[in-house]
C-alpha cells in the first residue's frame, strides 16, 4: 500500500506515517472519501487542495485519486485529513434544463462544466423527460436522472470516480466473484426487513387536463399485497396533460420497483479491494436464508492496522 500526498509541488509519502487509514464510498449518494490521520513532527501540515493518491504498490492498480478537504489537529499532535474524490465538486447547486438528453449525456455535461476527468461513461439510450432542475446539486440532478433512467429501463446505473475518472457503469455490469456470509471472509452481521420505508403496493399518478379541466389519474395496485401489509400508497403529480400510456407504463414501474419488503443488511467482514459501492456479490447466510447476489450500497474500508471492510447491501 503506498499514500503519497503532493502539496506545493512537492509529493510526501506519508505510507508508514499514518496511523489510521479507511477509505468510504456510497452508492449514487456523494463523493467517495479518503480519511487517515498521523502524528505532528514539526514538520509542514498537509495542506486542503493538496491531491491525495493511494495505490497498492504503483499508479498502475491505483485505488483513490483526490484532494484534501479538511485538516486538523487535536492536543495530542494527532493530524486527521479528509479528502474527496472528483464528485465532490459537482454539490454545487446550479439550474439547468433537460432536454433531449439521456443521463449518459447529462453526466458528460456535468464533467465538461466542472472540467473533471472521464472515464467509461455507459450509453443508456434512454432520453429523460424535458424539464428545468431548479436550485438543486449537480449530483441530485444526475441521481434523480438515475431513477428516472431505472423506471424506464429497469436498468440501473452507478455514478462513481475510478481514480480520477468519472465513470458511469450499468450495474449489472459490476458483478464480482466474491461470496461473503458463512464461513466466507463474514464475521460479524446485521439483518433487516421492512416495509416501512420505500414499501408500495398501489400508486397512484395525477396530471392536469387542460381539454377537460380535470385532473387524469393512473392508479395501479397489487391486491394480494394490499391484504397482506395494508395498502401503503405511493403519490406522485405529473406534468398537465402528460402522455396517458406512458403515465400507466410508469406507474406499472413504480409498483414493480416498490412493493417488495425492503431488506437491509450490514457485512463486517475481512477486507477486499476489488469491492466497491455499485458491485455485486453473493451473499450466504443459512439463518436468514441468505442466498442470491447483492448489491453494495455503502463500502467503508479500514485499512489499519489489519484490512478489513463494513458493507451495507441490498438485495440484486
Amino acid at each position: 500500500m503506498e499514500l503519497l500526498v503532493e502539496s506545493d509541488g512537492i509529493i510526501y509519502d506519508m505510507t508508514e506515517c499514518c496511523t489510521k487509514l479507511s477509505l468510504s464510498e456510497p452508492l449514487n449518494d456523494g463523493a467517495g472519501s479518503l480519511d487517515f490521520t498521523y502524528l505532528y513532527d514539526g514538520a509542514e501540515i498537509i495542506q486542503n487542495g493538496s491531491y491525495v493518491r493511494l495505490c497498492n504498490t504503483s499508479e498502475t492498480d491505483g485505488i483513490f485519486f483526490g484532494r484534501v478537504f479538511k485538516t486538523g489537529m487535536s492536543q495530542d499532535k494527532e493530524v486527521k485529513v479528509k479528502a474527496y474524490d472528483q464528485l465532490r465538486y459537482c454539490k454545487a447547486k446550479d439550474t439547468i434544463t433537460i432536454e433531449n438528453e439521456t443521463l449518459t449525456d447529462l453526466v458528460k455535461r456535468m464533467c465538461n462544466f466542472f472540467q473533471l476527468q472521464t472515464g467509461s461513461l455507459m450509453p443508456t439510450g434512454y432520453v429523460l423527460q424535458a424539464k428545468p432542475q431548479c436550485d438543486k446539486t449537480w449530483l441530485d440532478i444526475i441521481y434523480g436522472a438515475i431513477g428516472d433512467t431505472l423506471i424506464g429501463t429497469e436498468h440501473m446505473y452507478c455514478l462513481r470516480d475510478e481514480y480520477g475518472a468519472v465513470c458511469l457503469r450499468d450495474i449489472a455490469d459490476l458483478q464480482l466473484p466474491l461470496i461473503i456470509g458463512d464461513n466466507s471472509l463474514c464475521y460479524e452481521y446485521d439483518w433487516e426487513k421492512s416495509i416501512d420505508d420505500e414499501f408500495y403496493n398501489q400508486v397512484k399518478l395525477v396530471s392536469g387536463n387542460k381539454k377537460t379541466g380535470h385532473a387524469d389519474v393512473y392508479i395501479t395496485k397489487d391486491s394480494g399485497s394490499i391484504e397482506k401489509y395494508g395498502m401503503l400508497q405511493y403519490y406522485e403529480k405529473l406534468e398537465n396533460d402528460s402522455d396517458p400510456a406512458k403515465a400507466k407504463a410508469k406507474a406499472d414501474a413504480l409498483l414493480k420497483l416498490y412493493n417488495h419488503e425492503k431488506e437491509t443488511l450490514i457485512f463486517k467482514c475481512i477486507g477486499d479491494l476489488a469491492v466497491r459501492a455499485g458491485n455485486s456479490i453473493y451473499g450466504s447466510i443459512e439463518d436468514i436464508q441468505l442466498n442470491r447476489r447483492l448489491i453494495v450500497q455503502k463500502v467503508t474500508h479500514d485499512l489499519l492496522p489489519v484490512h478489513t471492510m463494513t458493507l451495507e447491501v441490498m438485495a440484486g
